[in-house]
């Protein structure tokens, strides 16, 4: 019997799946940052996923954003947060900071279980996308 993984695996394996899903549902719309399109890009968390793991899968927290901006450009958290905020809306903005206060305060602990299952579901949700534009 296989050794079944261990959390930092599944997350590991995880990430390519989520960051190509962001990157098919934004496909065609212009960086959350600068605005431009560009057809380099990057799944742009706008926490970032080295100070809130726990929301490194939000969708809400993550969109296609340029490499300029994501990977060279300091200060672009502000066009980010400004045009988030018309892309998702208020009331979600809103819900996405409560999540991340949230996260600072009592943290989060990622299951085996919970990280499988969505494994799962980017899985289905890229497959179902890809088969879509054939």
């Amino acid at each position: 019997m296989a050794k079944a993984k261990s959390v930092q695996q599944l997350i590991k394996q995880l990430q390519p799946l989520f960051n190509k899903w962001i990157r098919l549902r934004d496909f065609g719309k212009p960086c959350i940052s600068c605005g431009e399109y560009n057809d380099k890009m990057d799944a742009g968390h706008f926490y970032a996923k080295s100070g809130y793991s726990g929301l490194r899968f939000d969708e809400d927290n993550t969109h296609a954003e340029c490499q300029r901006c994501n990977r060279f450009d300091e200060s672009h958290l502000i066009s980010y947060s400004e045009n988030l905020k018309e892309k998702i809306g208020e009331k979600d903005f809103k819900a996405l900071k409560e999540r991340a206060q949230d996260y600072k305060i009592n943290g989060r602990k990622w299951s085996r279980a919970e990280l499988r299952d969505l494994i799962e579901m980017y899985k289905s949700k890229i497959k179902l996308m890809e088969d879509e534009n054939i």
